[in-house]
C-alpha cells in the first residue's frame, strides 16, 4: 500500500511538472476595468449613485448609497429590503444568478465581519462582499474578450478580491483579510 501511495505521489508530481505553466497572476489592487470587462453589473440605481458622489470616504459613499436606496434602518443593513432588491436584480439579469445566490448567503447579514479598513461600516462590508461575489461568479460568456481585459480575467480567476484601501502604505500588513501577505505584481 505504501508503494502505491508513493507511486501515485510520484505520478502527481510528474504530471504537475509536465503541465504547461500558467502565467503568474498579478494580484493586488482591483483592476480599474474589471467592471466594464465583466459587463458592468449595475446593482444600485444611478439616481442614488449620483447623490453620493461627493462622499469623503468609501464607507460614507456606500452608507449614502444604502440610505438613498432604502437598504439601511438606522445604522444597520435592512436585510429584507436588500434581499428583495437582489431577487429583482436576478429576475432582470438572470446571467447574474450565481453571483446573487452567493451574495445572498454570504453577504446579506448584519454579522458580516469587516471587509476592509473600515470598522462599523456595514454598507461598505456588504458591497465589498457583493463585489467579490460578482467577480468570482462571472460567467465566461460575460467576460469581454478585448485584449485590455486579459489582466482583469486573470485577476478574477486567481486573486483574492481585496479593497484597494488595503494596499495603502499606512495600513498595517495583514489588516484586510491578510491581503497584504499575498504575492502581487510589482
Amino acid at each position: 500500500m505504501i508503494k502505491t501511495i508513493l507511486l501515485l505521489n510520484f505520478f502527481a508530481v510528474v504530471c504537475i511538472a509536465e503541465s504547461p505553466e500558467l502565467p503568474p497572476a498579478r494580484c493586488g489592487i482591483i483592476p480599474k476595468n474589471v467592471y466594464s470587462c465583466m459587463g458592468n453589473p449595475r446593482v444600485v440605481k444611478p439616481s442614488a449613485s449620483d447623490k453620493c458622489v461627493g462622499a469623503d470616504t468609501q464607507c460614507d459613499r456606500m452608507t449614502c448609497l444604502f440610505r438613498e436606496s432604502g437598504f439601511m434602518i438606522g445604522d444597520k443593513v435592512n436585510t429584507k429590503k436588500l434581499t428583495e432588491h437582489f431577487d429583482e436584480f436576478k429576475k432582470e439579469f438572470p446571467e447574474w444568478t450565481a453571483a446573487v445566490d452567493q451574495l445572498k448567503t454570504s453577504c446579506i447579514t448584519n454579522d458580516l465581519p469587516p471587509q476592509g479598513i473600515y470598522i462599523n461600516c456595514p454598507a461598505y462590508d456588504v458591497m465589498m462582499c457583493a463585489l467579490t461575489s460578482f467577480i468570482r461568479n462571472v460567467q465566461p460568456s460575460q467576460w469581454s474578450t478585448a485584449q485590455d481585459c486579459a489582466h482583469a480575467r486573470q485577476y478574477a480567476a486567481y486573486c483574492p478580491v481585496c479593497p484597494n484601501d488595503c494596499f495603502a502604505r499606512l495600513i498595517p500588513t495583514g489588516s484586510c483579510n491578510s491581503c497584504q501577505l499575498l504575492p502581487r505584481s510589482p
